[in-house]
């Protein structure tokens, strides 16, 4: 029989290799051999490699020693130490009979005793929230939500929403203070703002002015009227809580922006003798019409966004002295930005001293007024061109040597374009400045100017009335001028606001 031996085994996947490494497929095809069989002989011999290598490792598993896979010993005691090879061992009897060892005792393990003591769950103490006695403020308490106090109250979910400034989901947490508009008395009515509804439109519908709506509301200057919201509307004739003499006050824009003209509009119960008023640290200065006190103040164009006071103090014929005040929110413009780059022969124009001279000098003239009101409905263009830079724009001139902004619009036009005044008024000045040029300056009444600049020839002369369409200069390109142009502005209040609202729409 063939040895089969783990040895025997080596030898023979041995011998397998070596016949593998002797064939080589390339020499044997030129010496004439088939290169088929050359490759049937080395996976003959592939496979015997294989089978020799499989053997001979089962053969070694099967020679190796048995030894027990695991032992139990008992607990907590040390192993039993090997058992001594006789031969080792000068005196070991072999002939003793072996001892079978002896069994494990299984050890007790202590128990421990644990004793529960059921203790009471700490309890916290109540919490008490606050409470309000004015009706008009309420403090949240546990379970309360917003709905559950639109329902007590009488008032939409909107409404409250609105007037705490909250946003959905309307989470409240408990001790939060809310404000809850006051009950309607015998003198307010409840109304629900529909769609297309405005203050204007619903205090003409009840015989209200939109200032009462909005002070009996508590409405802030920011917020537009919306789908939807209830309002608490006086009867026509209520006290408007305004102090003696005034019996209304208006003013409108509500939100003015930056640029734009606020007019306020005053009625008494008697006859002033005087009405003066401040928006901010701007006067304002009232004119008697149609049976009112109407004022006019311009917005500036850098006039910081926020809220300033309005002061409006009235003296009656009898020598009463009264003061009404309230608030005004502004907003801001959306202005554009431009890079202009002069020449060296227009640099020196540039300069903060020649600016100020020249404010100052125009300062003068427009903070004039008159309460005779020239004009009748929306402004006429002064030509008919296009508009090449907006009023408002932010302005950098030669890389940040002078930032400003345009404080009016300038529109294209040839040297020699008839300019026309916009208005009936009358000529306030005809004059040459450093920036603008050659400049006409028409007073309109009750503070209202409009200015034509960098013009190249005047028709007008000062004091000189004219109507509205009447050629009162020439275009040209006089002054800080980078071309043939119009720059034309219009101040109110000794303020430089938007024209182009004005060309657009009737005048307040």
């Amino acid at each position: 029989m063939p040895d089969e031996s783990p040895c025997a085994n080596l030898h023979r996947a041995d011998g397998a290799v070596r016949r593998v490494r002797a064939m080589r497929i390339g020499p044997c095809a030129h010496r004439g051999y088939n290169p088929r069989v050359i490759v049937s002989n080395v996976q003959s011999s592939l496979n015997d490699l294989v089978h020799c290598a499989m053997a001979a490792l089962l053969s070694a598993a099967l020679t190796l020693p048995s030894l027990p896979l695991s032992a139990s010993y008992a607990q907590d005691q040390p192993p039993p130490a090997p058992a001594e090879d006789p031969s080792a061992s000068p005196t070991a009897d072999p002939k003793a009979p072996s001892q079978p060892p002896a069994e494990a005792q299984p050890v007790e393990l202590p128990t421990a005793v644990i004793e529960v003591i059921a203790t009471p769950e700490p309890t916290e103490p109540p919490i008490t929230l606050p409470r309000s006695n004015d009706p008009r403020v309420h403090f949240v308490q546990v379970g309360e939500t917003l709905h559950s106090l639109a329902a007590q109250s009488g008032f939409s979910v909107g409404d409250l929403a609105q007037r705490n400034r909250l946003t959905s989901p309307y989470l409240l947490l408990a001790g939060q203070q809310i404000r809850l508009p006051a009950p309607p008395s015998n003198n307010i009515r409840l109304y629900r703002a529909s769609a297309g509804d405005t203050l204007t439109s619903i205090a003409a519908q009840y015989g209200v002015s939109p200032y009462a709506l909005r002070r009996v509301n508590d409405l802030p200057c920011s917020v537009c009227l919306v789908f939807g919201q209830t309002l608490r509307v006086p009867q026509a004739g209520a006290a408007s809580n305004l102090p003696e003499p005034f019996e209304r006050i208006e003013v409108a824009p509500i939100v003015p922006r930056q640029g734009e003209v606020v007019a306020v509009r005053v009625a008494a119960r008697a006859p002033l003798q005087r009405i003066t008023g401040m928006l901010a640290d701007q006067p304002i200065r009232f004119a008697q019409k149609d049976g009112e006190y109407i004022a006019l103040s311009g917005v500036a164009a850098l006039q910081e966004p926020g809220i300033y006071p309005i002061v409006i103090r009235a003296i009656t014929q009898d020598g009463l002295a009264s003061v009404a005040q309230g608030r005004l929110q502004v907003g801001a413009g959306r202005f554009g930005y431009e890079t202009l780059n002069l020449s060296a022969k227009l640099t020196p124009l540039l300069e903060p001293q020649v600016n100020q001279e020249e404010r100052a000098e125009l300062d003068a003239i427009l903070s004039n007024f008159s309460g005779t009101q020239w004009w009748q409905g929306p402004l006429q263009w002064p030509i008919q061109s296009k508009i090449v830079s907006y009023y408002g724009t932010r302005r950098n001139f030669n890389r940040g040597m002078l930032n400003t902004f345009h404080s009016g619009i300038d529109l294209s036009a040839r040297i020699g374009t008839p300019v026309k005044a916009a208005a009936p008024g009358r000529v306030a000045a005809a004059q040459t400045f450093p920036i603008r040029g050659n400049v006409i300056i028409l007073d309109h009444g009750r503070g209202v100017f409009t200015v034509y600049c960098h013009l190249s020839k005047f028709e007008v002369e000062v004091n000189q009335i004219v109507n509205a369409g009447d050629v009162i200069g020439y275009t040209g390109n006089t002054g800080r001028s980078l071309g043939p142009h119009l720059h034309f502005e219009l101040a109110v209040g000794g303020v430089t606001v938007n024209p182009l609202a004005w060309l657009e729409r009737e005048l307040p």
